[in-house]
């Protein structure tokens, strides 16, 4: 019960204003088009509703890096334990792709290593794509819950 209550209260989050994809991606550093690959590490405990061993971090590929500095080709992205405010990485599914705008993690934690990634689950900061249509699904402004990567790009802030 304890858990239950804590993780209701460090992620009982309301976003001010708009944090949708397109507002988000212009203000985050890094911006890209990824490829989940493996999911890396797991939590050594179960998480309520999930029957597997719940995965903690992945590794996703940059397939097309629109805005940063990243420079590796594959960087880590880390997740919810509990007791964060991060989404959980089984909402991701390893051989797809999702666009991305990750927070950089700048200290070593049991939750991260500095120079990985993460996400923030208050606002829209990935939305999931149909590579072969090229087109992203989320909620990429208020009013538009879709977008074309072609029209992604051409309007993105560098």
């Amino acid at each position: 019960m304890m858990l239950i209550s804590f993780n209701s209260f460090a992620c009982d989050c309301d976003c001010e204003g708009d944090c949708s994809f397109s507002v988000i991606s212009n203000r985050n550093e890094l911006v890209a088009l990824v490829k989940v690959i493996e999911y890396s590490d797991f939590l050594d405990y179960e998480i309520d509703g999930y029957d597997k061993k719940m995965p903690f971090s992945m590794t996703v590929e940059i397939i097309k890096k629109y805005k940063g500095t990243e420079s590796k080709k594959r960087i880590k992205i880390w997740g919810d334990n509990g007791i964060l405010c991060r989404p959980y990485i089984s909402n991701f599914e390893v051989g797809k792709y999702y666009l991305i705008s990750p927070l950089q993690i700048k200290n070593s934690s049991d939750e991260g290593n500095k120079g990985d990634y993460d996400f923030f689950a208050c606002w829209t900061d990935y939305l999931t794509v149909d590579f072969e249509n090229g087109i992203a699904h989320g909620e990429y402004t208020k009013k538009k819950n879709k977008i074309s990567l072609k029209e992604f790009e051409s309007g993105i802030k560098k």
